[in-house]
């Protein structure tokens, strides 16, 4: 019997070994186990959050919770439409099965919603720099709900315009290094690839990393800088202290995932197609995993640290209405 190839794609353009079938089972079973859980932690925080944007309340939580929303939504993206229901039933069977037009659509969503999670934990940290930076300041022009829309707005063209040229032939959407899913290739084949490979790791990664990194930084000194035992924390500021914490716990959790798929990246663009056989198969099975299951880790910090989000996720598991007044990102103290 013959091995197993990406459908429609020749095995020029898909230069990956073909994974042992037991291997690929197991890949199957945990992106789909992940990909569940995933949507549906997701799906509550999009209801907590969406309960909260239209309650009256404090103007910082409202721009928050519009963040959060935004994060949720770019997750279930990736898990519903770039995700398990594909890649899950390809890797049980072997092979990618859903033919090579829809290969190019699974890819191009792949890689907006995958720069849109990045793009959304930029403007997470820098709302909480923003936020702190202002206080210090004592200066009363606070982000808006009408300006926290448009940067989510931009930030999702940019991924939209991001990922179109691989379909125009700047850089290229080919097979995985599992041969089951659809993505970017990372393989420096051509001046096309090259150079789109190389500005879209610089700009859409490094940049936003790095942005985030800075942000929350900096938001974590102005914290140190004020004194929660005097009269520095203005009204909520202790509460929005919590959660400038839970997003630098969710932004180390997430990039922790995503490190195996870094990793992956990295190696595909130092080594040459022949050499693909050097990456561990250890590492090609878990990169895909973790990724979906970094969409758990905001939901995991928030009801964790959170003691109000547990109250709200408890209370929609017994079926009871959500009266709070403050919605789902209000963070107490424990």
């Amino acid at each position: 019997m013959g091995t197993p190839s990406l459908t429609a794609v020749t095995p020029l353009e898909c230069s990956w070994n073909t994974l042992e079938v037991n291997h690929l089972a197991w890949l199957g079973a945990g992106l789909i186990i992940f990909g569940i859980i995933g949507s549906a932690a997701n799906g509550l925080l999009c209801a907590g959050c969406l309960l909260g944007v239209g309650v009256p309340g404090n103007r910082v939580d409202q721009c928050h919770r519009l963040l959060l929303l935004n994060l949720s939504i770019a997750s279930l993206g990736t898990l519903l439409l770039a995700g398990f229901p594909f890649t899950g039933p390809s890797s049980i069977y072997g092979r990618w099965i859903f033919g090579n037009a829809c290969c190019q659509l699974f890819a191009f969503l792949r890689q907006m919603f995958g720069l849109s999670q990045m793009l959304a934990l930029m403007l997470l940290a820098i709302e909480r720099y923003w936020l702190f930076y202002f206080i210090t300041k004592e200066i009363s022009r606070m982000l808006t709900l009408k300006g926290i829309a448009w940067s989510v707005a931009s930030c999702w063209t940019l991924a939209i315009a991001w990922a179109i040229p691989p379909l125009v032939h700047w850089g290229r959407y080919s097979c995985d290094s599992t041969r089951s899913a659809c993505e970017l290739d990372w393989h420096l084949l051509g001046s096309g690839q090259v150079t789109y490979n190389v500005s879209y790791l610089l700009l859409g990664i490094v940049t936003p990393s790095f942005i985030i990194c800075f942000c929350l930084w900096r938001a974590y000194k102005v914290i140190r800088l004020l004194s929660m035992d005097t009269n520095d924390f203005i009204t909520d500021s202790l509460g929005q202290y919590f959660i400038t914490k839970v997003v630098a716990f969710s932004v180390i959790g997430m990039f922790l995932c995503w490190l195996p798929r870094a990793i992956i990246v990295f190696w595909t663009m130092l080594l040459r197609s022949e050499e693909n056989e050097n990456i561990p198969t250890s590492l090609k099975i878990l990169s895909p995993i973790f990724v979906e299951a970094s969409t758990i880790v905001p939901f995991i910090v928030y009801a964790s640290i959170g003691s109000h989000v547990r109250q709200i996720i408890l209370g929609i598991f017994k079926r009871s209405t959500l009266k709070s007044r403050h919605g789902m990102i209000s963070l107490q103290m424990k």
